[in-house]
């Protein structure tokens, strides 16, 4: 019995105690790594972390988040401080600003506080989770007021910079009020994405959807709307490397004036065309299957797709052009009446009439296209494509 006792000791004190030191150590660990990661990739942003102070079950992060403007070379510095709870598997900071929410403005919050959160777990596994009851904020242009945003993302890493995972972003409400101008409302917001690895990591397929319950504006209330955009079948490496050319080639663009960043900006625009290369060669796809615009004269629906078609060895050593291999599809069709009853919408929809790039059937306007070998026939009309890739 004695020994038992000495047993369930050794337990309770390795997952009480020894386990949990162990996971706030990978943590810290994660937590550098990801700023770091943040702070590489993009310039419009930076974590600073001022101090990070360990315990066994627990920890305590103070830093300022940078958002800069690179541009303008300003940057609006935000006190933050995570609290930090070990658990066996993982660990979950709470983040606020450092002297609390009601210190943001007096009035952004005028209900319950917000509150974000971030999960990490040692298998790679990140949670990150928003909950904002209300937020209001008012200018001398205009006044704007959020309900029941919610936002629920996980995130594993792959490879490099690229992560999977699943989220959803729900928004009960968002008004928009100029003064002088036309309020604008938008309800029952939802956007969901997926990111799915599939034959052992090596190919990627992506997927975001946006759901928009109704928009209101003076003359009336139009909806639902949707929107569906779809990457599927890349090759992780290339994807990977083209994330990144792209990064440094926006970091580089923005630094501007300077002979080394020009060099290194020609250096990342040879990466991003390498790695584009070696994106098509492997095959890929990418398109929006669901496009769906609710107006009071009917829907607008479309869908469109761009594909290249994966090369072997010498196929691809002996490509020239990307563009020469892409083939796509185009459908878009929407009422007559809207251009009919709308000048606005008829001056613009008026050049493509006039082309025959939009035809009448029936009640519609319809405009449907594809491309192969660098030309592209819409309704009939051929239009050759320039050699741009």
């Amino acid at each position: 019995m004695k020994r038992a006792w000495i047993v369930a000791g050794v337990v309770l004190l390795a997952g009480g105690g020894i386990l949990p030191w162990g996971v706030g150590y990978l943590t810290e660990h994660q937590w550098q790594r990801a700023v770091t990661e943040v702070n590489d990739t993009q310039p419009f942003m930076r974590v600073d972390t001022r101090d990070y102070q360990r315990g066994i079950l627990g920890a305590e992060v103070r830093g300022t988040l940078v958002l800069q403007d690179p541009e303008a070379g300003e940057n609006r510095p935000l006190e933050f401080v995570a609290h930090v709870t070990h658990g066996i598997t993982g660990s979950l900071m709470t983040f606020e600003p450092a002297d609390g929410w009601s210190s943001m403005e007096a009035d952004w919050f005028p209900g319950e506080d917000p509150t974000l959160t971030l999960e990490t777990r040692l298998w790679g596994e990140v949670t990150l989770k928003l909950d904002l009851p209300e937020l209001m904020i008012s200018d001398p242009d205009m006044d704007v007021r959020v309900v029941g945003l919610q936002l629920d993302q996980s995130l594993e890493h792959l490879s490099g910079d690229v992560w999977t995972g699943q989220g959803e972003l729900r928004l009960d409400s968002l008004g928009v009020s100029p003064v002088g101008g036309s309020p604008v409302s938008l309800s029952d917001v939802i956007v969901t994405s997926t990111s799915e690895p599939r034959d052992d990591d090596i190919r990627l397929d992506s997927r975001v959807e946006f759901d928009l319950g109704q928009v209101e504006v003076l003359d009336g209330t139009y909806g639902p709307h949707r929107l569906v955009f779809a990457l599927d079948n890349l090759e992780v490496a290339s994807w990977n490397q083209l994330a990144n050319g792209m990064a440094e080639l926006q970091a580089n663009t923005l630094e501007g004036g300077q002979n080394t960043g020009f060099e290194r900006q020609m250096q990342a625009m040879e990466q991003v065309n390498q790695a584009f290369r070696r994106l098509a060669a492997a095959g890929f796809s990418m398109s929006i299957p669901e496009l769906s615009v609710a107006t009071s004269e009917g829907d607008i629906r479309g869908q469109m797709e761009i594909r290249h078609p994966e090369l072997d060895a010498e196929q691809a050593s002996s490509m020239l052009l990307v563009m020469q291999g892409l083939t796509g599809d185009l459908n878009l069709t929407l009422p007559l009446a809207l251009a009919e009853q709308h000048p606005a919408v008829m001056l613009q929809l008026a050049p493509l009439i006039k082309q025959g790039l939009l035809v009448q059937e029936g009640d519609r306007l319809v405009m449907k296209g594809q491309m192969e070998d660098l030309l592209l026939t819409v309704n009939g009309i051929e239009i050759p494509l320039p050699p741009l890739l």
